[in-house]
C-alpha cells in the first residue's frame, strides 16, 4: 500500500470493540475495530478478522461470537487485551451473556451477541456477518474510538 493511501485509511474513524469467541472453557478475547452494521432486517453486523486470528476457526466451528463496544473510560483495556493474558486474568472483565454465548465486557457501551450468518474471504481478512440475537446498552457510556485512542488499525500487524 502506498504511503498516501495508508495515511488516508488511518483517518477512517472506528469504534474499538472486544470480540469474544468460545471453544469449551476457552474464551479468547481480541481487540477489533473493523465493524459495521450491514442490514436492518434482519439486524446484521460485519466484523473483519485477519485470517491468522485464533478466534476465527472457533467462530466458524461454533457459529457464535460476541462484540463489546468499549467506553472512553475503558481505554486501558485495549493495551491489556493486546498482551497474552490468561483466562483467570480476564475473568474480572467479563460479564455473562443472555444466550449462553461468549462472554461480554462488563460496563461496555453496547454489546451484541451474534449467530454467524455468513462469512467470506476479503483479501488478507475474513468478513464475518453476524445476525444479532441479543444486545445490551449502557446509556451512560460514551464510545471509545480510534481517534480517542490515537491509533488506527489498517491491516498491518
Amino acid at each position: 500500500m502506498d504511503p498516501q493511501t495508508a495515511e488516508a485509511f488511518r483517518r477512517i474513524p472506528y469504534g474499538i470493540y472486544v470480540l469474544t469467541a468460545q471453544s469449551g472453557a476457552e474464551t479468547p478475547a481480541m481487540i477489533v475495530s473493523w465493524v459495521s452494521q450491514v442490514s436492518y432486517s434482519p439486524p446484521l453486523l460485519m466484523v473483519a478478522l485477519r485470517h491468522n486470528r485464533p478466534a476465527l476457526p472457533m467462530i466458524q466451528d461454533r457459529g457464535i461470537f460476541s462484540l463489546s463496544l468499549l467506553g472512553r473510560d475503558q481505554k486501558p483495556l485495549v493495551e491489556h487485551l493486546k498482551k497474552p493474558t490468561s483466562q483467570r486474568q480476564l475473568s474480572d472483565l467479563f460479564g455473562q451473556t443472555t444466550l449462553k454465548g461468549p462472554s461480554i465486557i462488563k460496563q461496555a457501551v453496547a454489546t451484541w451477541e451474534c449467530r454467524l450468518f455468513s462469512h467470506m474471504e476479503a483479501g488478507d481478512h475474513t468478513l464475518l456477518i453476524g445476525e444479532v440475537r441479543s444486545t445490551m446498552v449502557n446509556p451512560e457510556g460514551k464510545p471509545l474510538t480510534t481517534a480517542d485512542y490515537g491509533k488506527t488499525y489498517i491491516g498491518q500487524s
